[in-house]
């Protein structure tokens, strides 16, 4: 499944994800699931100066997964 949010906002929360293909994903919790599950967006792309350039295939894929696997909590900006 795909969002339609176009880019990510200014001071939202994003985490690393291992992403299986030997690198990671950055990514932000769209819902929390309880039972320690989430809901996440991947951020696959960059910001310019006229908004958010997408690298395709995996931005804007959503997936649930344990919040145990969220790694490296930063703020975006």
């Amino acid at each position: 499944m795909r969002t339609t949010t176009p880019m990510p906002g200014d001071g939202i929360e994003v985490y690393d994800i291992d992403s299986g293909m030997g690198g990671v994903f950055t990514i932000s919790v769209t819902r929390e699931l309880g039972r320690d599950m989430v809901d996440v967006r991947i951020w696959y792309g960059k910001r310019t100066q006229n908004g958010w350039q997408s690298y395709g295939l995996f931005d804007g894929k959503t997936f649930q997964t344990s919040r145990d696997r969220l790694k490296s909590r930063r703020i975006s900006g």
